[in-house]
């Protein structure tokens, strides 16, 4: 019974981006799908805020770009946007070699 309610009403999250996350800086992120969302939140809470190099990988460059700006209003650090269909080897293949 107590794994059922532990599971149906987990416990609140003791997770803190600003606490539990060191300093990235010189290290490099790739995040794919930060357009919106998840990978919106986790560009600016585990990567711009905390001083990685942040590679945005998004099929569309103008929904990135404008995704880009906003994070930047809020973080004052920019993203690089990295051209990237992963439903589409050649350009899986042309990112990487443009990451490389």
């Amino acid at each position: 019974m107590a794994s059922f309610l532990s599971e149906t009403f987990p416990p609140k999250s003791k997770f803190n981006p600003e606490r539990d996350i060191p300093d990235l800086s010189g290290k490099v992120v790739i995040v794919t799908g930060g357009k919106t969302g998840i990978g919106k939140h986790t560009i600016q809470a585990l990567s711009l805020s905390k001083n990685a190099k942040v590679y945005m990988a998004a099929r569309s460059k103008e929904k990135a770009e404008d995704a880009i700006a906003e994070l930047k209003s809020l973080t004052g650090k920019d993203a690089v946007f990295l051209q990237l269909d992963l439903a589409n080897l050649d350009s899986i293949t042309k990112a990487a070699n443009e990451f490389m």
